[in-house]
């Protein structure tokens, strides 16, 4: 028996959404990102992988205008879109670190380049800022943008300034569908749930950390980050690793003074981030400070049994399983993106009584308003048939 697998239902519903959120979309432009679609999902240079912000507009200029400290770099202009795969192999290696990639159309013009917010490390992203613009979704009806995403090695994300998103799912177990926003909101909530300070301040510092772990999904392989309390004393589960002396707290940067000093913060960020990419565990309080990194842990293969992966996801499974006082919950990522944050003896940390506003251009959570395109295996009956 001969079968052939087909992606048409998903091809369809990516047309439908440009149709649908960009007036005049450029036909011959769409046919050549569908060329590159699924490439966007493992793209790599030299070892290094990327997963590149893609933005489509009819108007970079007004974007850029009513985005806080925006900032672009014009670098190709061309008349038709049959250069758009020799653009985008040099821009996919600058899209590190928040810089995203514009493509702006206009009539008998497609421009290329990067933008990006140029703000601190403690405020909101480029993408982020757009979608809080109330200006910008005013002009949604004649200002275009179209924001396309892979968010891990088998999924990606389209939002648009209408405030639409499609998941394109490639994974064959629905169960794989994972909002990333939401998984490092929680993280981050319980790390930071023993600080006592002003929201404003509490505010910025768990942006700051919302920025770190969006990077960690861009620019590392894999992480596993445990928070404990912050009067946790490790008993020997965790000795095989480098304790810091001195625990780093971002905390006091924001706290001692009014003022603080960038440099230090960013560059504090960047170490933070090295450590998250060593081999092992890295241990963090519930006071935000930085206690541990490289840590290994042995893990039990009789209880972990069920468990499908590799060794760093054995290794958080096998913190969640000790149960023990002190320790709150694990963040872990796998090479491939796969994320999740899991409280100690409980599934998830939610918050009750409210349902959060999904965003337009940011990682966005699944909702009602969310279409989401899973790609099943179908035989030669269905092959035709329509799969979102």
């Amino acid at each position: 028996m001969v079968q052939n697998v087909f992606y048409s239902g998903a091809s369809g519903a990516v047309i439908q959404f440009f149709n649908d959120n960009f007036v005049n979309f450029d036909e011959k432009l769409l046919s050549r990102v569908l060329n590159m679609f699924t490439g966007l999902l493992n793209y790599q240079e030299e070892g290094q992988k990327f997963r590149p912000n893609l933005l489509f507009t009819n108007n970079i200029e007004a974007l850029i205008k009513n985005v806080k400290e925006g900032f672009m770099v014009p670098m190709f202009e061309d008349e038709d879109p049959s250069m758009f795969e020799s653009r985008m192999k040099p821009l996919i290696s600058l899209s590190k670190r928040d810089w995203c990639i514009y493509i702006d159309i206009k009539e008998n013009k497609i421009s290329y380049g990067v933008c990006k917010a140029m703000t601190s490390i403690k405020e909101k992203n480029l993408l982020a800022l757009i979608n809080d613009n109330d200006a910008l979704k005013e002009k949604s009806n004649k200002l275009f943008c179209i924001v396309l995403s892979p968010i891990n090695s088998y999924c990606i994300r389209l939002s648009s300034l209408m405030g639409n998103t499609l998941y394109v799912n490639f994974s064959l177990d629905d169960n794989k569908m994972v909002d990333n926003k939401n998984e490092i909101s929680e993280f981050v909530d319980a790390t930071f749930a023993k600080v006592r300070t002003t929201q404003k301040k509490l505010n910025e510092i768990k942006t700051m950390y919302k920025n770190i772990f969006t990077n960690v999904i861009n620019e590392v392989n894999g992480t596993i980050c445990v928070v404990v309390d912050k009067e946790y004393k490790d008993n020997g589960l965790f000795a095989d690793g480098i304790w810091l002396k001195e625990p780093i707290s971002f905390s006091k940067l924001f706290f001692q003074s009014k003022s603080y000093n960038e440099e230090k913060l960013g560059a504090l960020a960047q170490l933070f981030m090295s450590m998250l990419n060593f081999d092992g565990i890295t241990v963090v309080d519930n006071l935000g400070r930085i206690r541990a990194y490289n840590v290994f842990v042995e893990a039990n293969s009789k209880k972990l049994g069920h468990i499908v992966g590799g060794a760093r996801k054995r290794a958080a499974y096998t913190v969640l399983n000790t149960k023990k006082r002190g320790i709150i919950g694990v963040y872990f990522q796998s090479h491939d993106g796969e994320i999740f944050f899991k409280l100690v003896g409980e599934k998830k940390l939610k918050k009750r009584g409210s349902k959060p506003k999904p965003p337009l251009l940011e990682p966005v959570s699944s909702n009602d308003d969310a279409i989401i395109t899973s790609i099943p295996v179908v035989d030669e009956k269905t092959l035709n048939e329509n799969i979102v």
